[in-house]
C-alpha cells in the first residue's frame, strides 16, 4: 500500500464523506491508480471520479427554457390577466393556470389533505437561490461541495428550477405554486456554474443530506458510470429513512444510454410525460424507470432575478413533481416508512403504455389525488395528520401498503467501502 501510494503521490482529501475516503493522485494517473489500488486486499474498491451533469433537456437549461414575456420578465399587466383566470379557491399565483402538470395529477384534491409541512426535501443540484421570495423562510442552511462552504447559492439556475417545482410558495400573488409549498428545502450544491460536477461530490452530498435529516432527496443529475461510492452513499441514506429520487435522463433519442444514479439500487428513477400522457420524446427509458411525471413545458423560477420564470423540458422537472408528492404523503402520514410512501406513489399511479410496469413510464404517471386517498384509506386516524388527536384503536390497525422487494431499501446496511478516487474528473463513456 505504501509503495503504491508513493508511486501515485496519494494525498487524502479533507472533505468528510461518510465511510468513503477521498484521495487525490498525480494528474493523468487516475485510471491506473484505481486499477493498482483494486489489487490491494486492504482496499474494498477504488474508482476515479466521474463527471456528472444537470439533467436538463438539451445542453443548458437556461438556453432551452422559454423566457416569459419579451424581456424575460413577466409584466404586471400579464400577471393581472393570468390572475383573473384563476377560479376562486385556487392559488392566486399568476402562472398557476399554466401549470398543466398540477392539473393533470389533480394537485388541488391532494392539497385538501396536505401541503407538505414538516418535511425536509434535499435538493442536490447547482444550489438554490437562497433569498428567492418563492422559497422565503423555508430554505435551510445547506452546503456547497463545489466551493466547500455553507452558502449553497445557485449560479447556474438548475437547482432553483427544481426547488420551485417542489416547493414554490402558493397564494403569494406571484409566479407559480409548488406541489408541496409548505415543505422545507435543504440546498446542497454539487454542480458548478456550467451545470457540471464530479461524482465524489454527489456521493458526499448524499451522506451529508442524510445526516442533516432529509426526508426526501431530489437528484436531477445524471452520469454515465456506475459508482460504488455513490451506491454506498445511497444505501446509507436509504437506511437512514430517506426517499431518494433521480431523473432518468433526457437521452432517449441519443441512443438511450443507462444513466446513474437513476439505475442504482434504492433509487426511484423518474421519467417524463407530456400534456397528453404520452412518453416525452427525450425521456430516457429502461427497466430502471420506476414512475413518470409531467416534464414538458414546466414553469419555475429562474435566478438571478426574482421576477423571471421559465418553461423548461426535462426529467429534471419531472423528478421534483414526484418528490413533491412524496412530501405530501409524508406530511399527511408521518408514521409511514419510506418503503410505504414509495408503495403509495406506485400503487396510485395511472398505468400508461404496456400493462403494469414498463420501460417508459415505470408503474405509471403519478396521481396526487389518488395517492392521498390511498394514504388516508390505508391508515388508522391516529397515524395521520399530527393535528388530529384520536385515541389509538384497541384492535389491530388496518395494514399499510406493503413494500415490494425489488424497489425498496434493504434493512441491512451495505458494508462500508474504502475507495481512493481522484478529484480530477474522468469522463465515463
Amino acid at each position: 500500500m505504501t509503495e503504491t501510494a508513493e508511486k501515485f503521490e496519494l494525498r487524502p482529501s479533507s472533505i468528510s464523506c461518510g465511510s468513503v475516503h477521498l484521495h487525490s493522485v498525480r494528474p493523468g494517473t487516475e485510471l491506473e491508480a484505481a486499477e493498482a489500488f483494486m489489487l490491494d486486499p486492504a482496499v474494498e474498491y477504488a474508482e476515479p471520479d466521474f463527471l456528472i451533469f444537470a439533467a436538463a433537456a438539451g445542453a443548458d437549461a437556461a438556453e432551452e427554457g422559454q423566457v416569459l414575456g419579451d424581456s424575460g420578465v413577466i409584466s404586471r399587466e400579464m400577471q393581472a390577466v393570468l390572475r383573473a383566470t384563476n377560479d376562486e379557491g385556487t392559488p392566486n399565483d399568476p402562472f398557476y393556470g399554466r401549470q398543466w402538470g398540477l392539473a393533470k395529477i389533480e394537485a388541488e384534491a391532494a392539497w385538501k389533505v396536505s401541503t407538505g409541512s414538516n418535511v425536509i426535501v434535499a435538493v442536490i443540484d447547482s444550489g438554490v437561490d437562497l433569498d428567492h421570495p418563492e422559497l422565503s423562510g423555508r430554505v435551510l442552511e445547506g452546503y456547497d461541495f463545489v466551493n466547500e462552504d455553507t452558502e449553497a447559492d445557485d449560479d447556474y439556475g438548475h437547482g432553483t428550477l427544481v426547488a420551485g417545482v417542489v416547493a414554490a410558495a402558493a397564494h403569494n400573488d406571484r409566479g407559480i405554486a409548488g406541489l408541496a409549498w409548505d415543505a422545507q428545502i435543504l440546498p446542497v450544491k454539487v454542480l458548478d456554474n456550467q451545470g457540471q460536477g464530479v461524482s465524489s461530490n454527489l456521493t458526499c452530498a448524499l451522506y451529508w443530506a442524510a445526516d442533516e435529516g432529509a426526508d426526501v432527496i431530489n437528484i436531477s443529475i445524471i452520469s454515465f458510470g456506475p459508482s460504488f461510492g455513490m451506491q454506498s452513499a445511497i444505501n446509507y441514506a436509504a437506511n437512514e429513512g430517506a426517499l431518494i429520487f433521480s431523473a432518468s435522463g433526457n437521452l432517449y433519442e441519443q441512443g438511450n444510454p443507462v444513466t446513474y444514479p437513476a439505475a442504482l439500487d434504492n433509487v426511484i428513477a423518474v421519467g417524463a410525460t407530456d400534456r397528453d400522457d404520452a412518453h416525452a420524446w427525450f425521456s430516457s427509458a429502461g427497466t430502471f424507470v420506476d414512475v413518470a411525471a409531467p416534464g414538458v413545458g414546466i414553469y419555475s423560477p429562474f435566478p438571478p432575478t426574482h421576477e423571471e420564470y421559465r418553461s423548461v423540458n426535462g426529467t429534471s422537472l419531472a423528478t421534483p413533481h414526484v418528490v413533491g408528492l412524496a412530501a405530501l404523503v409524508l406530511s399527511a402520514a408521518p408514521g409511514l416508512s419510506s418503503e410505504e410512501v414509495e408503495e403509495v406513489i406506485q400503487q396510485s399511479a395511472v398505468d400508461l403504455g404496456d400493462a403494469s410496469k414498463d420501460d417508459k413510464f415505470g408503474h405509471g404517471r403519478i396521481d396526487a389525488s389518488a395517492a392521498m386517498s390511498l394514504t388516508i384509506s390505508s391508515l388508522p386516524v391516529h397515524l395521520l395528520l399530527p393535528s388530529v388527536n384520536s385515541p389509538a384503536p384497541t384492535e389491530t390497525a388496518t395494514a399499510t401498503p406493503s413494500p415490494t422487494a425489488d424497489t425498496t431499501p434493504g434493512s441491512t446496511p451495505t458494508p462500508s467501502p474504502t475507495p481512493t478516487p481522484s478529484p480530477t474528473p474522468t469522463r465515463s463513456q
